[in-house]
């Protein structure tokens, strides 16, 4: 973990780049950040955000437009000790203008499939919709929310196993984008005076089959789904 001090060195850093009137766009000076503090580039495929991380880290730092990390933060920190929030990927700690997040690291992709496939598993799709519907209740808070968004690149899997949600802004961003009045505190406060669903919730990967149960829900599904089982 690091110090607040540091996130924010890096999001002042990020405002020289920016330059008075214009907009950066951070995939651009990837290599500048990553040179400046010793950070290796992690990722880039985000929409709206670049992941760096330390050598020897565990835990990773986002970059990116501050309403995203302002939302994944908010959602954490108020789902944090509930069953849900068992299964988000940690926030750490967030720069002063919302410009630098810290998240725990999950160190392993979801397998791709093998062979002969096709791009979308129904089965996925399906325990997808399931795992999400629990947290739509965050729309009574933030009616102008679409969707969670939890697809196979939003997750990552932990050692042992578990799945861990990697980016779960979505289910606050378009408060926070469409709010200028929306801060942190007030987003934490907003969702905890929610009924949350008092549900467990077991995610987890091992030979190749994500295995999923919420009380009597229960779904195996192969990373290498035949032709017929995928579509």
């Amino acid at each position: 973990m690091v110090s607040l001090i540091y996130l924010n060195k890096i999001e002042d850093y990020l405002e020289e780049l920016l330059g008075e009137g214009e907009v950066l766009h951070i995939p651009d000076y990837a290599d500048k950040i990553a040179k400046k503090f010793n950070l290796v580039i992690y990722s880039t495929e985000g929409t709206s955000r670049v992941v760096f991380k330390k050598k020897g880290s565990r835990t990773v730092i986002k970059t990116g437009h501050y309403t995203h990390n302002r939302a994944e933060y908010a959602a954490y920190k108020a789902l944090e000790h509930s069953l849900l929030g068992d299964l988000l990927a940690p926030c750490l700690g967030i720069s002063g203008g919302g410009f630098v997040l810290e998240m725990a690291f999950i160190p392993k992709p979801i397998p791709l499939a093998k062979g002969e496939y096709y791009w979308f598993n129904p089965e996925f799709a399906k325990m997808r919709d399931r795992l999400e519907s629990h947290f739509s209740f965050i729309k009574q808070y933030n009616k102008y929310a679409w969707g969670a968004d939890f697809h196979e690149e939003n997750m990552r899997v932990e050692r042992n196993g578990d799945i861990k949600i990697v980016d779960y802004s979505n289910l606050l961003v378009d408060m926070f984008n469409r709010r200028t009045t929306t801060t942190i505190p007030k987003a934490i406060r907003g969702i905890c005076k929610l009924d949350y669903p008092r549900v467990g919730i077991e995610l987890t990967l091992k030979d190749r089959i994500i295995s999923y149960r919420d009380g009597n829900n229960n779904y195996k599904i192969a990373i290498d789904p035949s032709s017929q089982e995928a579509c």
